[in-house]
């Protein structure tokens, strides 16, 4: 049995924070998950640093935020010279591997030993890794991401079970839409228990930690591209039998920026060239322990449309900065061609939206936002300009100043990308869909 544990991380594609048995749903499907977290310790205040999937994942495999990667906006590669935490594992006799979606480009797969696609792939990788190493294996799952279908699984979700998140309309065919993506999620919850499964029969399960978590929020409008914590909150799951304490739960900030440089300070690393985050190992052992952050920091950049945001949250309150305010707040293509935009879109020609639902819609927006997460956890009452919370609004700017100044992440206004489609309607402009092109203002 290798000196240092095995390492798998477990990576859902557009995963709702709260999504999961084990995170309060009440109906959906995850016996597997919640068994895994009923063996190891649940984040409940856990982020991703940025609402979109290969900046995400670039950011949570390199320790650095999304615009210190190089490749912060969707589809951009990483550049050569980035390492990510498989080059570190491997000075340390560690074996890297990923099965499933990768989307970070050449430069990054070639820093693993072997790179899969297809996602049940993981079950000739494993009876593949050298004898005597010690494996990092990603497993990242292209569910529960859009496009769905209504034959998912043979015992599908009922729509009439699902719960409706108030930014949603209560429709027929927003309730068939989240019955679709809850469909998805249990395939994702099925194969993990087939690899958790085979560990335990392999004598592994015991020398293995597990990292479950997104790469942002579900794909549904104001929640994926967003820096609202339906966006940018995330599950965290960790496990590691008899080394985490079993049934745990923690409630200290953690950003997935963190999870690398975590991942080698359990391993007995402390720290690594380039990193921005944090390492938070001591969380694992002891979640009762103090976190060591006060804050989290987000952002967007472009995905399908250019919009810039970036955010600062502490255990309470959200700030958000606006860089081009006079739009609405945009909606990833995949979820403008839902069948809950097109509800929202006839709920609202309709005026049958209420006023929380209508601010999706909502042009311009403030260029600042301020919520009282713990109020008003779906964030919808802006606090920006109430006396009371000045000195709130004014904390979180100063911090938001501070992590750009230190980290670059200002936005240069000149910095513009073509969006893919109108924002409104989700007409697609350009024939070819890709990465972003340059700017036209039409």
């Amino acid at each position: 049995m290798p000196d240092r544990p095995n390492i798998i991380w477990l990576i859902a594609d557009d995963l709702g924070d709260g999504d999961l048995g084990c995170y309060g749903h009440p109906t959906i499907r995850t016996e597997n998950l919640d068994r895994i977290a009923g063996q190891g310790v649940r984040f409940t205040s856990a982020f991703v640093t940025t609402s979109s999937c290969s900046p995400s994942r670039a950011s949570t495999f390199t320790g650095r935020y999304p615009h210190a990667t190089g490749a912060e906006d969707l589809h951009v590669p990483i550049p050569e010279g980035i390492p990510l935490l498989p080059s570190f594992l491997k000075d340390l006799g560690y074996y890297s591997a990923i099965a499933g979606k990768f989307h970070m480009g050449e430069k990054a797969a070639s820093q693993f030993d072997r790179v899969e696609s297809e996602v049940g792939a993981w079950r000739k990788v494993l009876p593949e890794i050298p004898d005597g190493k010690p494996f990092f294996l990603t497993v990242a799952f292209y569910d529960p991401h859009r496009s769905y279908q209504t034959d998912t699984l043979p015992d599908p979700a009922d729509p009439g079970s699902m719960v409706v998140p108030p930014y949603l309309p209560d429709s027929e065919m927003v309730r068939g839409d989240l019955a679709m993506y809850c469909d998805e999620v249990t395939r994702l919850d099925r194969e993990t228990g087939e690899l958790d499964k085979w560990l335990s029969d392999h004598g592994l399960a015991d020398n293995t930690v597990i990292v479950f978590f997104s790469d942002n929020g579900m794909p549904f409008p104001r929640a994926k591209t967003t820096c609202y914590d339906s966006g940018c909150r995330t599950p965290l799951i960790v496990r590691w039998p008899d080394r985490f304490p079993a049934g745990t739960v923690c409630d200290e900030l953690f950003s997935l920026v963190d999870l690398a440089p975590s991942m080698l300070g359990l391993v007995g690393e402390s720290g690594a060239d380039g990193m921005q985050g944090l390492d938070q190992s001591a969380l694992f052992r002891d979640p009762s322990t103090a976190g060591a952050r006060e804050y989290v920091h987000l952002q967007t950049n472009w995905h399908d449309l250019d919009d810039h945001v970036r955010a600062v949250r502490d255990k309470r309150f959200k700030y958000i900065r606006n860089y081009f305010p006079r739009q609405m707040l945009t909606v990833p293509l995949d979820a403008l061609d839902s069948p809950s935009y097109k509800s929202l879109l006839a709920e609202r020609d309709a005026g049958c939206l209420t006023r929380e639902q209508m601010r999706l819609f909502m042009a311009p927006r403030a260029a600042e936002e301020l919520f009282d997460t713990a109020a008003d956890p779906w964030e919808f009452t802006d606090l920006h300009a109430v006396d009371h919370y000045r000195g709130h609004l004014e904390r979180m700017a100063a911090e938001c100043d501070r992590w750009l100044a230190e980290t670059g992440g200002d936005v240069d206004p000149n910095r513009r990308r073509m969006d893919l489609m109108d924002v409104y309607s989700g007409e697609v402009r350009r024939e070819i869909l890709g990465g972003p092109g340059p700017y036209r203002d039409e």
